[in-house]
C-alpha cells in the first residue's frame, strides 16, 4: 500500500468516525450558583466561584456550563430563586449563605449543596455535624461563635467602661438573627455588658430603630451577615455615626461604606474553598462524606478616617493587629 493511499484511508475513517465521537461527548456538568447580589455587568462570577473552578481545570462551554440565579439583596427572593435553579437541573446547587442551603433542602434531597458562607451549619440545621454532614448539603462555616466575641471584645477595646450594645436584628430573617444574638449575649455576659436587640427590615425601619437606641442609652453596635443590613450597609454606617457608637461589623464591606470596624472571615476565601468542594463532588464525592470547613483566614479591618470624624481614638494594640487601615 502505497502512503497516500494509506493516508486516504485514514482520513476516511476518521471522518467517518467523526459524527459517533460528537454523539458520545459527554455533556458539560451544570453548576447553579444561587447569590443574593444583584446582576452586575462588571462581575459576572459572585465570589470568583467559576475562577476557582477553571484554575481546577473546568472549561466552561466544554466541561461545564453555570446558571445564576440573583436575589437582589432580598431575602424574600431567596426560595423563589432557588426553585428557580433546581428546574433546570443541576449536578451541584452552590448557594452563598446556610440560610439558602436550608431553604433548598425543602426541594430537594437528590441534589448536591455547597454552601459557602454559614454561621452555625448545625444550630440552622442543614447538616448532622461538621465531620459528617449526613445528607446532601455540605460547605464552609465562618464558625461565628468564636469571632462574635472577638467583636465585642473590640468594641471594649474601643470604647473603655462600655456597659449597653445594640444589635440590628432582621425579623425577615429570624433565625440567623437569634442564633447571632444567643451567641453575642452569651460573650457579652462575661464581660459584664448587655446586648440588646434592636428589629429592622428595611431602609424606613432604621431610623426608628437607632432612635430608639439612643433613648435606651446604648454605646456600642453589632450587626448581623444578613442581605438586608449589606444592602443598606451606608445607610446603617451614617446612622451609627450620628449616635457616635461604637460600631464592629461581621464584613469588611461595612467599614468600605464607612462604618468604623469589622472582624471576620475573608469571604474571598470561602468561596474559594467551598467551589473546591464543587469540583470534588462533580467528580465523584458526596456531600454526606464531605466535612464542613472551617476558616483559616480572618480579617480586621478598620476606618481610621471615620474614627477621626466620629472621635474615636483606635487603640495602638488594635492598630498593629488589622489587616486593612482605610486612611
Amino acid at each position: 500500500m502505497t502512503p497516500a493511499r494509506r493516508d486516504w484511508i485514514l482520513a476516511c475513517g476518521a471522518l467517518a468516525m467523526a459524527p459517533l465521537a460528537r454523539a458520545q461527548a459527554p455533556r458539560p456538568r451544570r453548576v447553579a450558583i444561587g447569590t443574593p447580589r444583584v446582576p452586575d455587568p462588571a462581575d459576572s462570577d459572585p465570589g470568583g466561584v467559576r475562577k476557582r473552578l477553571a484554575e481546577l481545570g473546568w472549561v466552561e462551554g466544554r466541561t461545564i456550563e453555570y446558571v445564576t440565579g440573583y436575589a437582589h439583596e432580598d431575602a424574600k427572593r431567596w426560595e423563589p430563586m432557588i426553585i428557580e435553579l433546581l428546574a433546570r437541573k443541576p449536578d451541584v446547587l452552590f448557594v452563598s449563605f446556610g440560610g439558602m442551603a436550608r431553604i433548598a433542602m425543602r426541594h430537594t434531597k437528590d441534589v448536591p449543596i455547597v454552601f459557602a458562607i454559614a454561621s452555625n451549619p448545625e444550630k440552622l440545621g442543614i447538616v448532622a455535624s461538621l465531620a459528617r454532614p449526613g445528607g446532601n448539603v455540605t460547605g464552609v462555616s465562618t464558625r461565628e461563635q468564636e469571632l462574635v466575641g472577638k467583636r465585642v471584645e473590640l468594641i471594649r477595646e474601643i470604647t473603655p467602661g462600655v456597659r449597653r450594645i445594640a444589635m440590628l436584628a432582621n425579623p425577615d430573617n429570624p433565625v440567623t438573627s437569634r442564633i447571632y444574638l444567643e451567641n453575642y449575649s452569651a460573650e457579652a455576659r462575661k464581660l459584664g455588658i448587655e446586648v440588646r436587640a434592636y428589629d429592622a427590615r428595611s431602609a424606613e425601619e432604621l431610623r426608628p430603630a437607632f432612635e430608639r437606641m439612643r433613648g435606651d442609652g446604648m454605646q456600642g453596635l453589632l450587626c448581623i451577615a444578613d442581605p438586608f443590613q449589606l444592602r443598606a450597609k451606608h445607610e446603617l454606617a451614617a446612622h451609627a455615626a450620628r449616635l457616635r457608637l461604637t460600631a464592629v461589623y461581621p464584613i469588611g464591606e461595612f467599614v468600605q461604606a464607612g462604618g468604623l470596624a469589622s472582624y471576620g472571615t475573608d469571604l474571598l476565601d470561602q468561596y474559594r474553598r467551598a467551589a473546591n468542594y464543587v469540583d470534588k463532588i462533580l467528580r465523584g464525592a458526596k456531600p454526606a462524606d464531605l466535612p464542613v470547613q472551617e476558616p483559616t483566614s480572618f480579617e480586621l479591618a478598620i476606618n481610621a478616617r471615620a474614627a477621626r470624624e466620629q472621635g474615636f481614638r483606635i487603640p495602638q494594640s488594635v492598630l498593629i493587629r488589622a489587616t486593612k487601615v482605610i486612611e
